[in-house]
């Protein structure tokens, strides 16, 4: 278990190494923040149902972050990938850009944003603690739909083992392409469940990436990561209960 001055310390760390996908002027060569013992992650090039609905969330200077379709016209990613990484702004929704399963030179779609459903607050992210972390999650409405089928939100249960979960973005490294950890599991629970800990890789530009619950060919989110831990102790994601019990239906539809 980890304690609260463990977590603060993690923390303060985490914000530092924050997995939004900076600059591409800005790219170095370095052992990227995220990656927990072995890197898991493997290439993932496939149209198929989940991962035609995970794409990359564009900012308009370079940066990005990765956000899954959960309406045919909403895409939900983490928090913090609302501030433009050049000058600390909040972005307007105009300003981001979704790509559905970008793979190399090819993709299913795109969409410009249109409105900020569901967003923290302004500075949220940059406050430390548990709170803010727990917050770190954001709906962006689409200007149009997606002929791609969502994937669905469902929290984990409150207690007993974690299963088998599957975790998919675009890292920094992989930038054109999915990539995929398969079979990471949740560790731990922080701020009343409300921030998970788990040892799903993931690195800079997975900022928003979905956890997925998988059975058969069914497929839910039950969180999205939002920042590295210290010290190789887990990553932190933001458990589903928060944003299904925000988002009512869970995003209603769009009115003409």
């Amino acid at each position: 278990m980890f304690s609260r001055a463990d977590f603060r310390l993690g923390f303060a760390l985490a914000a530092v190494l924050s997995l939004a996908a900076p600059r591409a002027d800005a790219a170095r060569v370095f052992s990227p923040p995220g990656i927990l013992g072995g890197d898991d992650r493997a290439p993932l090039d496939s149209t198929a149902w989940p991962w035609q609905a995970i794409g990359r969330l564009n900012q308009p200077h370079g940066g990005y972050c990765t956000a899954t379709l959960i309406a045919p016209d909403a895409v939900l990613t983490a928090g913090h990938c609302l501030t433009d990484r050049r000058t600390g702004q909040r972005l307007a929704a105009r300003d981001l850009v979704f790509v559905a399963d970008l793979r190399r030179d090819d993709d299913l779609g795109y969409a410009r944003g249109r409105t900020l459903d569901h967003a923290p607050p302004a500075g949220l992210g940059t406050a430390p603690g548990l709170e803010a972390l727990a917050g770190d999650w954001a709906v962006v409405r689409l200007e149009h739909p997606l002929p791609i089928r969502p994937v669905p939100i469902r929290p984990l249960p409150d207690a007993g083992p974690s299963p088998r979960l599957q975790r998919a973005g675009y890292g920094q490294d992989r930038p054109n392409l999915l990539s995929l950890h398969d079979g990471c599991r949740v560790s731990g629970r922080l701020a009343e469940g409300r921030v998970l800990v788990c040892d799903c890789d993931g690195t800079h530009g997975d900022s928003g990436s979905p956890l997925l619950l998988r059975e058969g060919g069914r497929a839910w989110i039950v969180g999205v990561l939002s920042a590295a831990g210290a010290g190789g102790g887990g990553n932190y994601a933001i458990h589903a209960a928060v944003f299904q019990g925000a988002l009512a239906e869970p995003v209603p539809p769009r009115r003409p």
